[in-house]
């Protein structure tokens, strides 16, 4: 008989990766010894360090042993516990752990935890399996809680918590290792005073810098970024030693540089690696050596409202492409752009290409007429709609291929509903079986034990029909979209109206373009089909317009 072939599946996360056992060569480990004793033949092995929020089929390495068993190039996959797959289910949260099992059933598919041996369909184990799921996260959570009690004491005694230190800081630490407080770097401290004082006072000029120009000046003068000396401080998507728009603003936007750290003010949402600033409603402050003044501090936020005024200010100007536009060179958002001339003209410029750094790979794409890429983009639409017929056709073509997309999910509110089923004929034997137990005996308390779970199940999965029922419902080409749509077309047609800008985008979005430029030339791509054709010269008279969409 030919062994079952299995992949191996580990996850962790920032939380648990030294909690009981969890780290990723112990949960090797043990999924080895249980293959060889099951006497599955291993055809590959998957690790992830993501949350387990996240669907085991959205995560990078979970998505590719999902697709070995879909594929038929794996028979089993092999998880240390329960919550390697998903997460147990916190605060009302749905739980898609018998959808993942009774999914992959449906395929032939074997799910077997290290802890639990398989994973069958019927009720009585999927709900051990949930019992097992929430013991473990309620391990963690009891684990984090105590360890998150710890570091708001120590902050509110005015102590600073954290692995990094901020940019132009230093961590000092008391005898046992432990950070206790900030001190200034003397070197990377003068750059965060130069920053500030740049930003809000100026140069040698006497004329402040915007975010920018502070840093291609800080990369032209080889200045150490917070990147090159703080390894896993960030994201790496420049250049060693080019300074980002971004890195500025995060100096310019920290109190810390003022002498108030904040615990608990940069928040991981589920499903993220990296930390952003949160609301600060929650943050503990604590006192720490200033770099700048509080005054300079305040000018410079002062001004950090003015520049995003300006920014929202600009952002009113009716670029009808906003969003929905991209350079073919290297595939970044376009982005519109004003240049005030003796007559002002707004353009479409790569965002590669406008944050120019020096040593950097720089988009060669040239910036783009808004008038000339928005009437090509518009009369596509309307001699699209010219001919009611073939639209109504592409339009039922694409409402079937939208329909074909939501299959998946019909799949997942069949199984729910008949987990639905068989809950509920779970809670009536539970039912029947309380009316007749002693009411001091154990049998009892188990009995009651088991109705609160079981209906904690069923509101749960109430939840999930709903939340599919919602998606389901979420379409972009429903039948009254498509009658919008075609009076739209109608009205377009009999020359009724004029279509404002207002108008224009709303139907852009209901028909989810795209367009890329490349070249001089422009690729439409919506929910009706595809057109190409070559961006209009607006210097010279207009000749006739030729569209063919597929």
């Amino acid at each position: 008989m030919t062994a079952k072939k299995a992949v191996l599946y580990a996850r962790v996360s920032s939380d648990d990766q030294a909690d009981k056992g969890y780290s990723l060569p112990s949960q090797f480990d043990a999924m080895r010894r249980y293959a060889l004793q099951q006497g599955f033949e291993i055809v590959a092995e998957f690790q992830d360090d993501y949350s387990g929020a996240t669907p085991i089929e959205h995560r990078p390495e979970g998505r590719k042993a999902y697709a070995m068993l879909q594929s038929g190039e794996a028979d089993v996959i092999i998880a240390y516990t329960i919550d390697r797959f998903v997460r147990p289910p916190e605060d009302g949260d749905e739980w898609d752990m018998p959808i993942l099992v009774r999914g992959l059933a449906k395929l032939g598919k074997e799910i077997h935890t290290v802890k639990r041996g398989k994973l069958n369909t019927n009720f009585a184990d999927l709900l051990i399996a949930l019992l097992d799921a929430r013991k473990a996260g309620e391990e963690r959570r009891d684990i984090r809680e105590r360890s998150m009690r710890g570091k708001r004491a120590k902050a509110k005694a005015g102590k600073v918590i954290g692995v990094r230190a901020p940019y132009g800081y230093n961590h000092v630490r008391d005898a046992n290792g432990k950070t206790v407080t900030l001190v200034i770097d003397k070197v990377t401290g003068r750059i965060v005073k130069l920053i500030f004082t740049w930003y809000v006072y100026g140069d040698e000029s006497g004329t402040p810098m915007g975010a920018r120009a502070i840093a291609l000046r800080l990369t032209e003068m080889r200045v150490p970024t917070p990147g090159t000396l703080q390894r896993g401080y960030e994201f790496r998507k420049r250049t060693p030693g080019v300074w980002g728009v971004n890195s500025i603003i995060k100096i310019i936007d920290r109190e810390a540089y003022a002498g108030t750290w904040y615990y608990g003010l940069f928040e991981k949402k589920a499903g993220h690696k990296s930390y952003n600033q949160g609301d600060g409603k929650n943050a503990i402050p604590v006192s720490v050596p200033a770099i700048i003044d509080r005054e300079t501090w305040r000018q410079a936020q002062e001004r950090r409202k003015f520049n995003r005024q300006m920014a929202m200010r600009n952002c009113k100007r009716n670029y009808l492409l906003r969003g929905l536009i991209r350079c073919g060179e290297c595939d970044t958002a376009m982005t519109g752009h004003y240049v005030p001339n003796k007559i002002p003209v707004t353009y479409y410029d790569c965002g590669q290409h406008r944050n120019l750094f020096p040593n950097e790979n720089q988009c060669k794409s040239l910036m783009v007429r808004a008038d000339a890429i928005e009437a090509d983009v518009w009369e596509s639409i309307e001699v699209l709609f010219s001919d009611p017929v073939r639209l109504a056709e592409k339009l039922k073509i694409a409402q079937q291929k939208e329909e074909d997309a939501q299959k998946p999910l019909s799949e997942k509110l069949q199984i729910t509903e008949d987990l639905i089923k068989q809950a509920q004929v779970e809670a009536a034997k539970i039912g029947r079986a309380l009316r007749h137990a002693d009411e001091h005996g154990g049998v009892y308390d188990s009995l009651k034990i088991d109705e609160r779970e079981t209906n904690a199940r069923l509101v749960e999965l109430a939840r999930k029909r709903e939340d599919l029922e919602t998606k389901l419902e979420a379409r972009k080409l429903g039948d009254d979209s498509i009658a919008t749509i075609m009076q739209f077309a109608e009205d377009v047609h009999a020359g009724i109206i004029n279509a404002d800008f207002e108008c224009k985008r709303h139907f852009l979005e209901k028909l989810g373009v795209v367009v890329t430029v490349k070249s001089r030339h422009y690729h439409i791509k919506s929910l009706v089909g595809e057109t190409d054709g070559k961006i209009r010269d607006v210097t010279k008279p207009n000749v006739a317009f030729v569209t063919n969409w597929h």
